[in-house]
């Protein structure tokens, strides 16, 4: 080190938990009640079809018979329980879009609040199914630096929500890359 030079000094300051910002008290947006259609139109797809093969097997196989009252019972339940947890997560499901983070919010018993820095998004898609185009939903992919468990799949939004919200965020993208590179020298 040489005389004119002073020696860096490095600080490492404890931060309170309290000052920090609480994501828990954001408002975020929920799905559209449309997609509680899709998503209802999906399952009842996929219920008809295991139903089709349980008949089936119901019909074709006698030493399954005996049982038809308990299995269908049993169908039943199953069926109700698969439309209350799709029910209770689509009320859990939210979103929200800051200034420097996306935010989203799923899941039933092991809720899940997913938060994206701006800076680690890599791409976004805008995704349209045959349904969604239906009732004029998309959902938005984002896509991280950190892998898989970084990506983030907002579903139920409706269309031209999800291109301004995908615009908006291309912007912000494009700000934070052709931003100048601050160079801090400590003399």
């Amino acid at each position: 080190m040489t005389a004119d030079q002073s020696p860096i000094s490095f600080t490492n300051e404890q931060i309170s938990i309290e000052s920090l910002p609480k994501y828990e008290e954001i408002t975020l947006n929920k799905p559209h009640l449309n997609y509680w259609k899709i998503i209802l139109i999906n399952i009842s797809i996929w219920l008809s079809l295991l139903g089709v093969g349980l008949a089936l097997l119901l019909i074709f196989v006698d030493e399954i018979k005996p049982n038809t009252t308990i299995i269908l019972i049993g169908c039943i339940t199953l069926v109700v329980l698969i439309f209350l947890l799709y029910r209770i997560s689509f009320k859990k499901r939210g979103y929200a879009i800051r200034t420097h983070d996306v935010i989203y919010k799923s899941g039933i018993i092991a809720e899940t609040t997913t938060i994206v820095p701006l800076n680690r998004i890599q791409h976004i898609e805008l995704n349209e199914g045959i349904l969604s185009r239906i009732f004029k939903l998309g959902a938005l992919q984002i896509f991280t630096a950190g892998g898989q468990t970084g990506h983030l799949n907002i579903t139920g939004i409706p269309i031209a929500e999800a291109k301004s919200i995908r615009d908006l965020l291309l912007k912000k993208l494009d700000l934070l890359e052709n931003r100048p590179t601050e160079i801090h020298n400590n003399e």
